[in-house]
């Protein structure tokens, strides 16, 4: 499997559990300028692989805000729950590469066991479970770390065994693991360049590894900092972040702006919106995103 073409592919992977808020506007301003400022194309992606936790209601709302904040993505767009037979072909092929290997382990199991910070001990791989009980997959790692260049926070070294252990890669209530997924859906659509929220970059290396093994090319990577609250906390769904489809389109697309540190004039939001993203196409450069994890969100 290789990405197709030559051309700048990016792409925004919202997952539908809930209505846009600002984090993610700013999340889909940044990839969309960044897609239209090289001249290339700009892709969204549904990442509703969770069929317990994901809602098509919510998919089509997120497409509405996106259309709304004059966001329009180059081609179809790609559900994740449409792709069970690509992830289910990868799987088999790792099995017949012997990653794989099944877990039973539940949480509470790691805890008794001591397990920190999520880091398997391959109980597993060492004691054989019944497999004719529930039970998840987990890959066998066969390197200590990876290292990779992000174009926002520079060169990073994951240490893979150290950090994440052997990860799941299919979930005990039988849904395929977002590593997997995600690897296969950017290849799936040709993806060159991921620009994500600075909460995803540890997860780049899982991701690299899998590239590696299925033969995929790698993406180039771009980890922006996230929009948290006062108090640190990122802005998400599970926190109740408001739904910026109510929010004034204009100033709020002029505020996503800012926090890409644009600097855009105080008059762009008396502005037509696609003028509003004109400017930010013209003025866009990764090079004004500071290296940092995160920054407050802003008060509107």
């Amino acid at each position: 499997m290789s990405t197709k073409g030559h051309v700048y592919r990016g792409r925004f992977a919202p997952s539908p559990t809930g209505p846009l808020h600002f984090g993610s506007l700013y999340t889909a301003v940044a990839s969309f300028l960044q897609a239209r400022a090289s001249g290339g194309k700009w892709l969204v992606r549904m990442d509703d692989l969770d069929p317990f936790r994901c809602r098509p209601a919510y998919a089509t709302h997120i497409l509405k805000t996106l259309e709304q904040y004059g966001l329009i993505w180059d081609e179809s767009v790609l559900y994740q729950s449409t792709r069970q037979s690509s992830y289910k072909a990868a799987l088999d092929k790792l099995d017949s590469m012997q990653y794989l290997y099944p877990c039973s382990c539940s949480r509470q199991d790691l805890i008794k066991r001591g397990v920190k910070h999520g880091v398997y001990d391959q109980y597993c791989l060492q004691h054989k479970p019944n497999i004719n009980l529930p039970h998840a997959i987990r890959i066998r790692l066969s390197i200590d770390s990876i290292e990779f260049s992000d174009t926002v926070q520079g060169s990073r070294q994951y240490p893979l065994k150290k950090n994440a252990g052997d990860f799941v890669i299919f979930r005990k209530d039988q849904v395929f693991a977002y590593h997997l997924a995600v690897v296969l859906d950017d290849a799936e659509q040709g993806i060159t360049h991921v620009l994500r929220g600075h909460d995803l970059i540890d997860s780049t290396a899982q991701q690299l590894f899998l590239q590696q093994l299925l033969g995929i090319k790698p993406p180039i990577y771009a980890h922006i900092p996230v929009i948290s609250d006062a108090q640190g906390v990122k802005l998400s769904k599970q926190t109740y972040a408001r739904d910026i489809s109510l929010s004034p389109v204009r100033e709020t697309l002029v505020s996503a702006l800012t926090h890409l540190n644009l600097n855009p004039p105080a008059d762009l939001a008396s502005c037509h919106l696609n003028d509003i993203l004109d400017w930010g196409v013209e003025h866009w450069s990764n090079d004004l995103i500071k290296r940092q994890d995160a920054i407050v969100m802003p008060a509107y």
